[in-house]
Parts: C-alpha cells; sequence; structure tokens
C-alpha cells in the first residue's frame, strides 16, 4: 500500500535575501494533513494486515480438520459479503491469543473454548473497545470454534452470557413508534412522473423503477441490487435474485400488469429498458446506458433518495422505509397476516410458507396497494 501525500506539501517562498535563492517553507495546515494521511495510512495497513491474519488462521484451522482448499473456499463464500468483516475480528483475536505467548499449534489442544471466549472478550472491554466491536468479536471467534468442531454449549455457556448482557442491551434497537409515510405519497408522485418519463434523467428513471420494485414486492435494496429480470409473454416480468438475510435462498418474484399501469413495475422495468441501445440489451439490470457501466449500491441508494424526497416525504426517512409503508398499507388494507408474511417474506411467517407457497397469490396484496384514490 501507497501513502497518498497532500498535492501542496511544500510552498516556495518566491525571492530571498541572496535574490538567487529559494527558501522552502512546510505551512502547518498542510504539514497536520500530511499528519492525518501517514495516520489513516497506518491504520488502513493495520487493519489489512489484521484481516490477512485472521483469514490465514481460519483457513489453518479448516486445514488441520483436512479441509481441502475449495472446501475452505465454499464455506468462506457461504457468508457472502460478511466475511470481511468476520476475517477483521479473527485478526483481532488472533493477536490477542499470540501476545498472550501461544502458538497456533495450541489451537488443536483447547479443551475449553469459552474460557478462551471470556478471556478476549474481557480484554477487549478493558481496553474500551466499543460494544458493537466486542459483539462481532464474540460472534466471530464462536463461528471460529464451531468451526473447530466444538459444540454450542461448550463455546457459549452462562459465564461468556453474562460478559456479554451490557455490549449485546447497549447495541439492541430500540424499539419505539416510527412515524411511518403513508405510501400513497410516493405511488401519485410516480404517477405523475409516469407521464413525463422521457423528461426524467436517467437517475430519476431509475429511482421510480426501484421504489417501485420495492413498494410492490417489499424487497430489500441489496436484494434488488443484485437482481436480474426476465421478460416474459403478456408483459410479465420475472425478478431473480437471492435473500441473504436469515435463511440462504433464490427468490423468483413474478409481476403483473396491473389496474393501475402507472406505478406498476412492468410499466417502470419496460421504461428502464427503453433508455438501452440494441447492443446493450443483454447488460445487468441496473446497467446505466449514459455511462455505460453497472450502477453501484450506493447509486441506486442515493437515486431511491431522489424520489423520496421528490415526492414530499420529510427528511430523514431511508429506503428501507418504503417496504416498511408497503407492508403498512397492506394491513391497513384488510390484508390477512398470511398474506403479508408471504409478501414480506417475514421471519414470523415462515420462510418456507413464502418459498413454497403459491407466489401468485401475493398479485391480490399487490392490486390493492394500487389504490389510493
Amino acid at each position: 500500500m501507497i501513502a497518498v501525500l497532500p498535492r501542496r506539501l511544500l510552498v516556495r517562498d518566491p525571492v530571498c535575501d541572496s535574490g538567487n535563492v529559494e527558501c522552502v517553507k512546510l505551512e502547518v495546515e498542510n504539514f497536520c494533513c500530511f499528519q492525518s494521511s501517514i495516520y489513516q495510512f497506518r491504520e488502513c495497513y493495520r487493519s489489512s494486515v489484521r484481516g490477512d491474519r485472521g483469514e490465514e488462521l481460519f483457513k489453518w484451522i479448516l486445514s488441520k480438520r483436512q479441509f481441502t482448499d475449495d472446501a475452505t473456499q465454499q464455506v468462506i463464500d457461504g457468508w457472502h459479503s460478511i466475511w470481511s468483516r468476520y476475517r477483521q475480528r479473527i485478526g483481532e483475536f488472533e493477536e490477542f491469543w499470540t501476545k498472550s505467548g501461544k502458538q497456533w499449534e495450541d489451537f488443536t489442544t483447547v479443551k475449553d473454548p469459552e474460557t478462551i471466549i471470556s478471556n478476549f472478550i474481557a480484554q477487549q472491554i478493558s481496553v474500551h473497545a466499543t460494544n458493537a466491536n466486542s459483539n462481532a468479536c464474540r460472534t466471530a471467534v464462536r463461528m471460529q470454534f464451531r468451526i473447530q468442531g466444538f459444540q454450542e454449549e461448550r463455546i457459549y455457556g452462562f459465564a461468556l452470557k453474562q460478559i456479554m448482557k451490557k455490549p449485546l442491551a447497549a447495541t439492541k434497537k430500540k424499539r419505539k413508534k416510527e412515524p411511518i409515510y403513508k405510501l400513497d405519497i410516493l405511488l401519485k408522485h410516480k404517477q405523475e412522473r409516469t407521464d413525463i418519463k422521457q423528461k426524467l434523467n436517467e437517475q430519476e428513471h431509475l429511482g421510480c423503477t426501484i421504489s417501485s420494485i420495492m413498494a410492490f414486492s417489499t424487497l430489500r435494496l441489496a436484494e434488488i441490487h443484485r437482481a436480474a429480470v426476465v421478460k416474459m409473454e403478456d408483459n410479465v416480468w420475472q425478478l431473480n435474485t437471492s435473500i441473504w438475510k436469515g435463511d440462504n435462498y433464490d427468490l423468483t418474484v413474478t409481476f403483473r400488469p396491473l389496474s393501475n399501469p402507472k406505478v406498476c413495475p412492468t410499466t417502470w422495468l419496460n421504461s428502464w429498458f427503453g433508455l438501452r441501445r440494441e447492443e446493450d440489451r443483454d447488460k445487468p439490470l441496473w446497467w446505466r446506458p449514459k455511462n455505460r457501466k453497472v450502477s453501484s449500491y450506493e447509486y441506486l441508494s442515493k437515486a431511491v433518495h431522489i424520489i423520496i424526497q421528490a415526492s414530499g416525504v420529510k427528511k430523514g426517512n431511508s429506503v428501507t422505509s418504503i417496504r416498511k409503508s408497503s407492508i403498512t398499507k397492506s394491513i391497513d388494507q384488510g390484508a390477512t397476516i398470511q398474506e403479508i408474511n408471504r409478501a414480506s417474506r417475514h421471519k414470523d411467517g415462515p420462510s418456507t410458507v413464502a418459498v413454497h407457497y403459491d407466489m401468485n397469490l401475493n398479485d391480490t396484496v399487490r392490486e390493492r396497494l394500487t389504490n389510493f384514490e
């Protein structure tokens, strides 16, 4: 890794007494900027090394159980993007382990993993680690010992639960009533946007398409970001994605034309693909024709925020608020708990129902959402 130095670190004084010698001085402001850059570089470097060591230790433990390299990599791939956090926390544990004067080989003789994790977490708390970090460390190291072959009751016993009480309580989300705007506000705005689709810029177009999909499927933005679509007969669209939260499974959501086409996802999907050139038809779902690249998650989030704010919704509402408002409206309009659980894939209504039940019944819920006048 290379540290990036400030562009204007050195400033030349035009002329000195001698007339032909230039005096060089350091600006205090730029010197502080330089020190900040060095600090950031060191932190970034330490984080990278720690993560590498954590991953190396994890792979070493599996190799001791005779896992092949391919099998080990598939274990890691099963965690998707969260692995980047796990490897950092395991790296912290590796530092604790080696500073205690122990070798990696000593892992093979561990008999009481609960004591080891408890000592590690206690040390983290004593050096004023954040509660979130303590929880993440507990989860990662607990997972590591599970991978090593220990049963859960030997890892997460009563003593460790006592130690974790305060960090867990401090990071739990407070349950409180949150003001949820009515979905109708957003739907009316999109209905107005439909009449001037040709005048919308690319990002507004994108925001309308995503918010429409989210309102009528209650998918999360991350699930929409990694989705792909297939257009079928009679203007029916199939959206295929993967659910990584909770149970891992693939999901197909079918969108059919609704009675109000101006807010229907099929209308906005047709319009979004209509922006493409013929040679770009096979590009990923969120391909940006103007910039000729795939939209990032952050770009999708900004696009949806533009639509939310333009519709008159108060600032501070997240992209997820569309999902909340959609579920709230379905409940208000008399949808049964079974319909809500199936359509939203809530954990309360087992995901098995959402996956194996007749998904076509979701069309009834979506049709109700279009009624706002």
